[in-house]
């Protein structure tokens, strides 16, 4: 992957020297002996920068994909493309079956979240996922749309406003195509999630204008657990057992002790007795999906047209639709049946805690459509002000159905009568299934509507070049709902939760960069913008950045800035949702009658936090560039990145032990307790302001280009991230993430392309620091037993924490009559995920993949 931009320059022919000077790294020179002069040049737009200019990069590190290395990665969307990106510390949400956001996947830069990472297309900023309410879905972007990926790998709220925290990427769509394209590819995994993809494409040019449209579809298969051959039979006692039970201070029925299997009715599929006979267990793996099925359909257009030598018009719009489908193991519930149920053998009130297998599992069905139209006009007033404005409209529209859960209400009834037969689930009358059967809905939206204006002023001359001031407005109204159906939001459905929320707000921002080239060696860039949100206040977002060049071939770089991340409205306008939460909690537990340590479920709430306030962050950066030969670059960039105020959730147990001992609640959030027993009657848990994330790190990268002559040409380009440190604190503790489960002390990828006439041939390897076992780790840090006692007890499997690497490889061939064929394969050696048991399917899906090795022919045709 290039680290920035070539554009025209590049076709120019720059100095080797000066290319090293801008880019991180840069592409090489095309001759280091042709001569160029910057005023020559078209001026481009860098992302990090409302100013275009001549150069090709300012003091920013900007990370450049290009449309070669999309191809050479062989990736089939947005989302799996930039997943892979060394800067994904931690990893990211992924399509996951079961999950409130199925078919939701996000990017956190420096493991920041993708709350906190701003996803913008062509400059501007990507529609909001309303499955999240926080963040942008990478899965409604085409990937056939994209003509190249930039990353800043800074903060950027001086620039683009809220969320820009960790970093930004853009994503610029294809506009400079003459002629047509048709792709079509397939791939096959070893364990399921099966690829296809296609496109069409055509583009026109003119002396005054140009038109691009497409559509495309991408599909990845849905993966089942059971096809996994590491994870072994799932054992819950949520299946078919009898319990006994206590009065909560609610009236509620709490379980309390486990009186045995329901004689006969553990031998239905999926059931199973414990080894001494005595409690009944269901394999919950045996239909539970993995991953979810994505199935993303899309049209995209733009185009440009010179309405006179001063006025541009252009549009650019884009409709995307994705599917997604997942399955849940079946629902399981607690039911009460009296002594006199005929399905009662105890004699005495009892629980049922019963797995409703007979209902088949929880099917999810979430479709997704994504509206974006964005027109405006570049007016070039005089040889020195150019003006740019326009308005844009985003919708993004969500709806999600669910199939075989249960109405707890009627599925009492039916126990109590014995109409619902628990010996024999398997064997009940279909119409008394689906009496207890219900199907749940959940419909959303996030909605934006902007008009912005922003003039360029060339201003006067310094010693390295034109000062250009860049001054825009924006006002953005946003509006979001997610709206749950009436009986989930009751709490009447089985294996289903949650409540609705909506909420609008207005946005008024002014921004400004000014440039001053002061030499022909030293620039500095200062950006600020002041944003002003109508529910919460305003911000204002300051930055400076400085390049310094003292040799032809060497670059010094620095900057400083300010961001801050506004509160999501799902946050703060959320309707209370009930949460049957498991607490420790010794007067709720003596008053139940059990152990005081036992855990025990209670009634929560999740409550808004309408008083939230934002986060504001604060980061710098220091980096040098060189171009050590004609056939080396190099760079490395450090950064400093603190969070303040940060946005976290208070758990039912955070609020409880916060509250035991006297220490820092939102004033939002408490307990509500029995006056006699001093037992819990409620937990009110929820989001809030407190803490602070510090993480520092730095960035490497070398790029190599060697020509053999007749024997073709070899690039290699790698990245490496390391993190130094990954620290958060609230008021009372401060831990140290970095080398703990699942936070890698660094990510790298190497990228080897070999071209020879119509032949490439490419080579990746991607790799990432091991870390231990959650449980390893656990039981290390809090109770101090080493890793092999952990092993030998069964929660852990080694105690080998090798580095994590796997290899791609690809060779295309070009035809003679335009057409392309590559055959690749990701993960060739098919190697296993980390294995924890920390997690249902065995692995932490936010960091690996479970698809084995991935085979993929792909065939493109232009004309």
């Amino acid at each position: 992957m290039n680290r920035n931009l070539l554009s025209d320059a590049v076709r120019y022919g720059l100095m080797a020297g000066l290319v090293g000077a801008v880019t991180a790294p840069a592409a090489f020179a095309q001759d280091a002996g042709q001569e160029q002069e910057a005023s020559t040049l078209d001026r481009i737009e860098v992302t990090g920068s409302r100013i275009k200019r001549a150069d090709i990069e300012g003091a920013l590190p900007v990370t450049v994909i290009s449309r070669e290395d999309i191809e050479i990665s062989g990736k089939v969307s947005v989302a799996e493309l930039l997943q892979n990106s060394t800067f994904n510390s931690f990893g990211s949400t992924v399509p996951t079956s079961g999950s409130s956001a199925q078919s939701f996947s996000e990017l956190s830069l420096r493991g920041l979240g993708g709350g906190r990472t701003l996803i913008l297309i062509d400059g501007r900023r990507a529609p909001t996922s309303p499955q999240s309410g926080i963040g942008q879905d990478l899965n409604s972007i085409p990937l056939a749309a994209v003509e190249r990926v930039e990353i800043l790998t800074d903060g950027a709220s001086a620039i683009y406003g809220a969320d820009a925290m960790g970093g930004v990427v853009n994503i610029i769509t294809r506009k400079d195509f003459d002629g047509a394209e048709i792709s079509y590819g397939k791939g096959l995994s070893e364990r399921g999630g099966d690829t296809e993809q296609g496109s069409a494409m055509f583009g026109a040019s003119g002396e005054r204008g140009s038109l691009l449209a497409g559509v495309s579809f991408s599909k990845r298969g849905i993966t089942f657990i059971n096809e996994l051959p590491w994870v072994p039979p799932g054992a819950s006692s949520y299946s078919n057992n009898y319990y006994d039970f206590a009065l909560d201070a609610n009236g509620n029925r709490a379980p309390t002790r486990n009186r045995g299997a329901v004689p006969g009715g553990c031998t239905n599929p999926g059931f199973y007795l414990n080894a001494a006979g005595t409690t009944c267990l269901y394999d919950f793996n045996r239909v539970a999906a993995d991953s979810a099925s994505i199935d993303q359909s899309g049209a995209f257009a733009r185009g440009n047209y010179q309405i006179n030598d001063d006025w541009n018009v252009y549009f650019n719009s884009s409709v995307t639709r994705v599917e997604s489908f997942g399955r849940f193991a079946p629902t399981p519930e607690f039911i009460f049946i009296t002594a006199a149920s005929p399905n009662n053998t105890r004699g005495v009130d009892t629980l049922v805690k019963h797995r409703f297998a007979a209902l088949g599992p929880r099917d999810n069905y979430d479709d997704t459509t994504v509206f974006d139209f964005n027109a405006g006009f570049n007016w070039q007033a005089t040889d020195k002000i150019a003006v740019d404005f326009g308005a844009r409209y985003n919708e993004s529209s969500f709806n999600s159905n669910g199939r075989n859960y249960v109405h707890i209400p009627t599925a009492t009834q039916l126990f109590e009568s014995g109409a619902y037969d628990i010996f024999d689930p398997e064997g009940n009358d279909p119409d008394v299934l689906n009496e207890i059967r219900a199907t749940t809905s959940r419909d959303g939206f996030y909605k934006q509507q902007e008009v912005y204006a922003q003039g360029t002023f060339d201003l006067f001359e310094m010693g390295g070049g034109t000062s250009v001031l860049a001054l825009g407005t924006e006002y953005r109204e946003d509006k979001y709902e997610d709206i749950y159906d009436a009986q989930s939001a009751a709490g009447n459905i089985g294996g289903s939760s949650g409540n609705s929320s909506f909420g609008s707000r207005e946005l008024t921002s002014f921004y400004g960069e000014w440039i001053f080239p002061i030499t022909t060696q030293f620039e500095i860039d200062l950006a600020a913008r002041y944003d002003d949100y109508s529910d919460f206040g305003d911000s204002t977002s300051p930055k400076v950045s400085f390049r310094y060049q003292p040799l032809d071939n060497l670059t010094l770089r620095a900057s400083y800035g300010e961001g801050f991340r506004a509160p999501p409205l799902t946050i703060i306008n959320q309707l209370d949702a009930f949460s049957a939460d498991s607490v420790v909690d010794r007067p709720t537990a003596i008053q139940l009658g059990v152990a005081p340590t036992t855990s025990i479920q209670i009634n929560g709430l999740r409550v808004a936090t309408p008083e939230l306030q934002p986060e504001e962050s604060s980061q710098w950066t220091a980096g040098v560039v060189w171009d050590a030969t004609d056939w080396l670059n190099l760079s490395l960039d450090y950064y400093n990145i603190e969070i303040e105020n940060q946005i976290r959730f208070y758990s039912a147990q955070t609020v409880i032990n916060r509250e035991n001992a006297g220490q820092f609640l939102p004033s939002h959030l408490f307990t509500t307790r029995d006056p006699g027993t001093d037992a819990l009657i409620q937990v009110r848990a929820g989001y809030g302001n407190e803490g602070v994330i510090n993480t520092d790190g730095f960035d490497f990268a070398a790029r190599t280009q060697f020509d053999f002559g007749a024997w073709g040409d070899l690039k290699n380009m790698l990245q490496v991230s390391y993190i130094n440190s990954y620290e958060v604190a609230s008021n009372y503790t401060t831990t140290e993430y970095i080398g703990t489960s699942d936070y890698p002390e660094w990510r790298a990828s190497l990228v080897n392309t070999w071209t020879k006439g119509d032949w490439a041939f490419s080579w990746t390897v991607n790799a990432m620091a091991g870390t231990e076992e959650y449980f390893t780790d656990l039981f290390e840090t809090n109770y101090g037993y080493s890793c092999q006692e952990t092993v030998d007890a069964g929660y852990a499997f080694k105690c080998d924490y090798n580095a994590y690497v796997t290899h791609d490889l690809q060779v295309t061939y070009t035809a003679p009559w335009n057409g392309r064929i590559t055959l690749g394969a990701l993960n060739v050696t098919n190697k296993d995920p980390r294995l924890d048991q920390n997690y249902t399917p065995y692995y932490n899906n936010l960091i690996y993949n479970a698809y084995g090795r991935q085979v993929y022919l792909r065939y493109t045709q232009n004309f």
